[in-house]
């Protein structure tokens, strides 16, 4: 039977429209954008020799950001452990490589999503899900999620998944259809669906959560990292562009000669072809010389373009993705900009590092809120003790190994911090590291307070 659900109808409507923004910024990402800003005459002469010259700086921005977003693991408070169960479901569905993915599809996307359910074990399964399959509505009143939908192609077949907090709703294409991505008749957009199946959802609330990158107070669905840094790009590539072009034909210097006759190449019949020797007159390998025999001949050469200008023009363009997208100088490859010291390391990160802060917290919600999920289908119940559940995360900050342990050592010397505390906040251990740490320690501890006892109560029975 078809089915006009019409939350379906606009989830699959909102998919449909979001498709060409986000191949956008995956092009700018990979570096794939076709060059726009060149002249016909330059790229009728250039020919093949060069498609497109777009260095992925898009890339470079969402990596600078991520790689310094890595969970850790989870606690029931601030002042309570590691949550070990937690962190078991994290382990247990890969989430240690999953995130890493969510969080670089948000920055590119301006979302992600994290879909929890459970398998037929009752086992709690935790996927990372991409912006290109998945969307969600909003309540506008409460901005709490009323339905969210998967949407994918599978045995020439388009598939779906509409989550509600009541029921979860599977839904098949009646026709054959291709990939999204194309207009060509039978794609999946517009494509009419028949109800396949339809669940309960024990848990209450819609299960797919998005990681959402700046959202707004209007608009929780988020806005990518790299919206306002396309101009830029454009006209990185357009002076890149420019600079090879003329590399190739003002940067050699040209040669030049005058008052001299040019010896003509024979055609097939030995006669003059019109067509000058250039190996008679001017062999170009290392080490021949030009000679001529008229003593008014004259060689010289033009001078080479300088392409200093558009180095420069390149530079202040360096400067300003470094103030819009927060990243240091040293990190677009500016000549001079290399930091000295570790403090001016830090000093130069300083901006860097307080962006990534603001998506730690902006991110942590939802991995909270998938783990708060994940421990009702572990237990069966909503746990009132993960009503403040914490997501940890590993440090933010740029420190040598030196600074590291002098800052752990000052803090616990002066008994201001707890060894453990120092060693996840400034040696970067993760809890489970630390735990393991603490037991090593203590394991020896004991073993030395056995040495001792042991060599106290031979030296008494000697």
């Amino acid at each position: 039977m078809v089915n006009e659900n019409q939350t379906l109808k606009a989830l699959n409507r909102r998919l449909d429209e979001e498709r060409p923004t986000l191949d956008r910024f995956e092009q700018y990402a990979r570096g794939t954008v076709p060059l726009e800003f060149i002249a016909p005459e330059v790229r009728e002469a250039l020919g093949d020799r060069l498609k497109t010259l777009m260095l992925p700086w898009a890339r470079h921005v969402v990596s600078a950001i991520e790689e310094r977003l890595s969970v850790v693991g989870f606690r029931t408070s601030e002042d309570a452990p590691a949550d070990r169960d937690l962190w078991n479901v994290w382990q247990a569905n890969n989430l240690d490589e999953g995130s890493q993915l969510a969080h670089a599809e948000a920055l590119m996307f301006g979302r992600s999503f994290v879909l929890v359910w459970a398998d037929s074990g009752g086992r709690p399964v935790v996927t990372v899900e991409s912006a290109r399959q998945c969307a969600v509505l909003f309540d506008p009143a409460t901005r709490t999620r009323t339905a969210g939908l998967k949407r994918w192609v599978a045995d020439e077949h388009g598939h779906a998944v509409l989550f509600e907090p009541s029921k979860v709703t599977k839904f098949r294409t009646l026709a054959k259809v291709i990939d999204a991505g194309t207009d060509s008749p039978g794609s999946i957009e517009g494509a009419t669906w028949e109800q396949v199946e339809t669940l309960p959802n024990p848990l209450g609330v819609v299960p797919l959560i998005p990681l959402t990158n700046r959202p707004g107070l209007t608009d929780p669905q988020g806005r990518s990292e790299l919206a306002d840094l396309l101009p830029l790009f454009d006209a990185m590539t357009k002076l890149q562009t420019d600079m090879m072009v003329s590399s190739e034909y003002l940067a050699s210097p040209r040669r030049w000669a005058s008052g001299l006759m040019l010896e003509e190449e024979p055609d097939d019949n030995g006669a003059p072809s019109g067509e000058i020797d250039k190996g008679t007159n001017f062999n170009d390998l290392p080490g021949r010389l030009w000679v001529a025999e008229d003593p008014q001949a004259k060689f010289g050469q033009f001078p080479g373009s300088d392409l200093a200008g558009f180095l420069n023009a390149l530079a202040m363009l360096k400067r300003d993705l470094s103030a819009t997208s927060s990243l240091p100088f040293h990190y677009l490859g500016m000549f001079g900009e290399t930091p000295s010291s570790a403090d001016a390391i830090r000093s130069a990160e300083a901006s860097l590092v307080a962006l990534v802060r603001r998506k730690a917290l902006s991110f942590a919600g939802a991995w909270e809120e998938a783990m708060r999920l994940a421990h009702a289908i572990l237990r069966g119940f909503y746990s009132p003790d993960l009503m403040n559940l914490e997501a940890i995360w590993a440090d933010f900050e740029t420190r040598t190994v030196a600074q590291a342990m002098d800052a752990a050592s000052k803090g616990v010397s002066s008994g201001i911090l707890d060894p453990d505390f120092a060693a996840e906040k400034y040696l970067g251990l993760t809890p489970t590291e630390a735990r393991r740490n603490r037991e090593t320690r203590r394991a020896r501890a004991l073993e030395v307070a056995a040495n001792q006892l042991a060599t106290s109560t031979l030296q008494v029975e000697q």
